[in-house]
């Protein structure tokens, strides 16, 4: 399992059993692993990871944190930073929670009870390698700090000018390429979405790709990130 490098792990959920469970089996299977720390609200994570001397390496992002919501931590830290991965983690449907985390900076999204296939995706991710898991971002760290910094940390001007672009770009989606933008968000399937709307499948895939091609992204996960940025 290991590429010969040890790192340091966090974790955040609002749990305080589940945060011991974690930190046991975390700790069983990855022995060489330092858990930095463990925390149970979404402003002390953020906070620790936007210090040098509490930064993890890899930090474990419940989606279903109370106060600041784990998809929220999730898209301040790496607008921050992409010296931290980002691993969403929830008991709940995955693909409810799947195109938020992953536009809002996550690296990919897992079940948390699969605590063993969480441990190789963060080792696999720190060593640079794609994880084997279903829902894993197309953006690298460094490309996903560059995209959500570009809109949350810009020189005011050109940032101002860069947003006015977007919203001119995000004006010229149709009614129904909103519509679909809108579900996506909300991490629905392009089935889901269909049957919602009462088209085909291969119909949704093609608004969104038409969305995408408007917003100057290249697919979905990055239309989702913008689409999102614009609704700030």
């Amino acid at each position: 399992m290991y590429d010969s490098e040890r790192f340091g792990l966090a974790m955040v959920d609002n749990d305080q059993l589940t945060l011991k469970m974690l930190t046991l089996l975390v700790r069983k299977t990855l022995p060489q692993v330092d858990v930095k720390w463990v925390c149970r609200r979404g402003r002390d994570a953020v906070a620790r990871c936007l210090s040098a001397d509490s930064r993890p390496d890899v930090l474990l992002v419940d989606m279903s944190l109370e106060g600041m919501g784990g998809v929220e931590v999730l898209r301040r830290v790496r607008v921050a930073t992409a010296d931290v991965t980002l691993i969403a983690i929830t008991s709940f449907s995955l693909e409810h929670y799947a195109s938020d985390a992953l536009a809002a900076g996550a690296q990919c999204v897992m079940d948390k009870a699969r605590v063993s296939d969480i441990c190789d995706a963060a080792v696999a991710l720190f060593n640079g390698r794609a994880p084997h898991t279903r829902y894993v971002s197309d953006l690298s760290a460094a490309r996903s700090h560059s995209l959500l910094a570009a809109h949350g940390g810009a020189d005011p001007v050109d940032g101002s000018r860069a947003r006015q672009d977007a919203m001119a770009a995000a004006g010229s989606l149709t009614d129904r390429e909103r519509e679909v933008m809108r579900l996506c968000v909300q991490g629905r399937s392009s089935r889901e979405i269909g049957e919602l709307l009462h088209v085909g499948e291969s119909s949704v895939k093609t608004y969104v790709m038409r969305a995408a091609r408007k917003l100057g992204a290249r697919n979905r996960t990055q239309a989702v990130a913008e689409w999102l940025m614009l609704q700030d």
